[in-house]
């Protein structure tokens, strides 16, 4: 265990004076499978220090948390790194008719890489300091989230602060390719969310949703238009480039969705565009909420057998292996997708645009289709 989870480790047994540390180490390992290995040793160990003890940080003197431990569900945690992007500032309009501001950072130490969202004067902060590609940052006090495309996202609110380490200035547009002042941010604020649509289906129950496969920039989503926002969205089509006001996201069985009712209003914004995020490696492919495109060859397939779920619904599934130039994923393929299998053969090449991710029992990686899954022959 790494020295920061030590020091969070005995500040918790300090506030429980009557827990043994057998009984601690046990809850963290539960935390870690819990999470299907989200979570490290310290990423655990940090929730439970908020659960267990009321600690923040604070209220403990730890060094900063590494990016590749920051999980959803943090509400005060501290993090440095060095900046590969930064947009815009942005200035929108709450709901309470105030103005907010925004600037979105993308960060990365010696362990990975995250999306920071800064908000008002810390945005503003950001801006005036005409920080460029490559100057350090320390991120106090912020709390984390999923983002839409189901990815963990760092916020610096009110009670936040933000160093700066080191600076360089910028050499041009500061800015990455996808948050570019031709190109708006997909998401300018909670209140706001930008997306195509790349697969619409209305549901079967009378009073049911729209559901929708939904991109931009930042990855995919599912995304689910209730009251009014069903006929109008229905309307529009597959491919439509829309603006949603005032969503709001939801988590289920693992899964992030992008919700739009009727305090919501959706927007056809036929001069934007969008640009589909490119397909990801097979071996960069990790468990989560995350929704994934990716391709390969065929090299294992099962005929469709039926099932039923621990729900007590039958179902068909049949299952692929495909393998690309850094790896393979078995990839289990549910309800009306099952039947594709047919049309397959060993060999072929084909794109899976929105799969999930997770860790089997026996910890091999594997996928599955979801609700609105596309599966093509390339």
């Amino acid at each position: 265990m790494t020295e920061p989870s030590e020091n969070l480790l005995n500040h918790i047994l300090a506030k429980n004076p009557g827990m043994p540390r057998e009984e601690l180490l046990s809850l963290i390992e539960r935390k870690k499978q819990d999470s299907h290995g989200l979570l490290s040793d310290e990423g655990a160990t940090r929730l439970l220090a908020q659960q267990l003890a009321g600690l923040s940080g604070e209220a403990v003197n730890i060094s900063d948390q590494r990016i590749s431990s920051v999980q959803a569900g943090l509400s005060d945690a501290t993090i440095s790194g060095e900046i590969l992007s930064i947009s815009q500032l942005r200035e929108f309009q709450r709901s309470d008719g105030s103005v907010g501001r925004l600037v979105r950072v993308k960060l990365k130490d010696g362990s990975g890489q995250i999306t920071c969202v800064l908000w008002d004067s810390l945005a503003e902060i950001v801006e005036k300091e005409q920080l460029g590609t490559g100057s350090r940052l320390r991120l106090a006090h912020g709390y984390t989230r999923l983002g839409l495309a189901g990815e963990v996202e760092f916020h610096l609110g009110s009670r936040s602060n933000i160093e700066v380490l080191s600076k360089t200035s910028p050499t041009g547009p500061a800015l990455s390719s996808t948050l570019s002042q031709e190109s708006p941010p997909a998401t300018i604020s909670p209140e706001t969310v930008r997306v195509r649509i790349r697969k619409l289906q209305k549901s079967r129950g009378e009073n049911g949703p729209a559901w929708a496969l939904c991109e931009n920039e930042e990855g995919l989503t599912m995304a689910k238009f209730w009251d009014d926002n069903t006929e109008t969205v229905l309307s529009m089509g597959e491919g439509s480039i829309i603006t949603i006001k005032n969503p709001w996201i939801t988590e289920r069985n693992g899964m992030v969705y992008l919700n739009a009712g009727s305090k919501s209003s959706i927007t056809k914004e036929p001069l934007v565009s969008i640009e589909s995020p490119p397909p990801v490696t097979i071996a960069s492919i990790k468990p989560g909420p995350k929704l994934y495109t990716t391709r390969g060859v065929v090299v294992e397939r099962t005929d469709p057998r039926e099932i039923e779920t621990r729900e007590g619904r039958r179902t068909r599934v049949s299952n692929i292996r495909v393998e690309d130039a850094t790896g393979k994923i078995r990839v289990a393929l549910w309800d009306n997708h099952a039947q594709f299998v047919e049309s397959l053969r060993m060999g072929d090449a084909i794109r899976l645009t929105g799969i999930k991710a997770r860790q089997s029992s026996n910890g091999e990686l594997e996928a599955s289709t979801v609700f609105l899954t596309q599966i093509e022959k390339t």
